[in-house]
């Protein structure tokens, strides 16, 4: 039998990148998926390959800054499934989305509330639209994707590090007042990891190999969190060393 065979599976910002990899991975695993991405080309291509691996994916072209869409999604995925059972918070992203990298001095409000909205509150409203439904099936795991950023800063992101340290703390918090429900709540911290096939400048990897980071890397690092039943509220650092600092060879 599959890991999560029988389980449904939420992954936000689930179109390409680290979030489609961690999608296709629970669905190799026998989980299906509600797919949620603002881009719906690319949210209906990564359903489409879900499928081929036997398993049903609802596609939810949705903004995570939208609280009420996002409810109107989950109820949805509910009826059709009759639960979810893991939430992945995936969608997020710096102000260089909006070509908008800057001093903190000189960062525009507008700028500051689509940082803070995508990475944290977006985060809070999936979490709080599946977890009725998570308590009321006294069973959930709840993993947020933060970045090593909330660690030890990002020049020109300082939103950004803010929003994702945020995570982490909300991760703490909530794994407290859930537990009761055998509900896990836990945290990945990226490094720096290819997206759309391309290394990230000042990759780095301890090993002899050099290898950089891939999405794989942190989808089996969700996978782990997701299967197990005893970890909760710890944030977990996938950055092949980088956060060690300079001491190494």
């Amino acid at each position: 039998m599959k890991r999560f065979e029988g389980r449904t599976a939420m992954v936000t910002g689930a179109g390409k990148n680290i979030g489609k990899e961690i999608a296709l991975a629970f669905a190799q695993e026998g989980a299906n998926l509600i797919v949620c991405d603002y881009n719906r080309e690319n949210a209906e291509e990564t359903a489409h390959e879900i499928e081929a691996f036997g398993v049903s994916a609802m596609p939810a072209v949705c903004d995570v800054r939208d609280r009420d869409n996002i409810f109107a999604f989950a109820e949805e995925a509910v009826r059709r499934f009759g639960r979810i059972d893991i939430l992945v918070n995936n969608a997020g992203g710096s102000a260089g989305l909006l070509n908008k990298l800057t001093r903190f001095v000189d960062a525009q409000q507008e700028t500051l509330d689509f940082v803070i909205d995508t990475n944290l509150k977006g985060a809070m409203h999936c979490t709080q639209a599946v977890l009725r439904s998570m308590i009321r099936e006294r069973y959930g795991r709840i993993i947020n994707i933060s970045s090593i950023a909330a660690l030890c800063g990002l020049y020109d992101r300082v939103d950004y590090a803010a929003a994702k340290a945020g995570l982490i703390g909300m991760t703490r918090a909530l794994a407290m007042e859930v537990g009761e429900f055998d509900i896990c709540v836990n945290c990945v911290s990226p490094g720096a990891i290819e997206r759309d096939g391309q290394k990230q400048e000042h990759m780095t990897f301890l090993g002899e190999n050099g290898r950089s980071g891939t999405p794989k890397d942190v989808a089996q690092t969700v996978l782990f969190l997701a299967s197990q039943d005893f970890i909760t509220g710890q944030n977990f650092v996938v950055d092949g060393g980088r956060t060690l600092g300079p001491g190494h060879r």
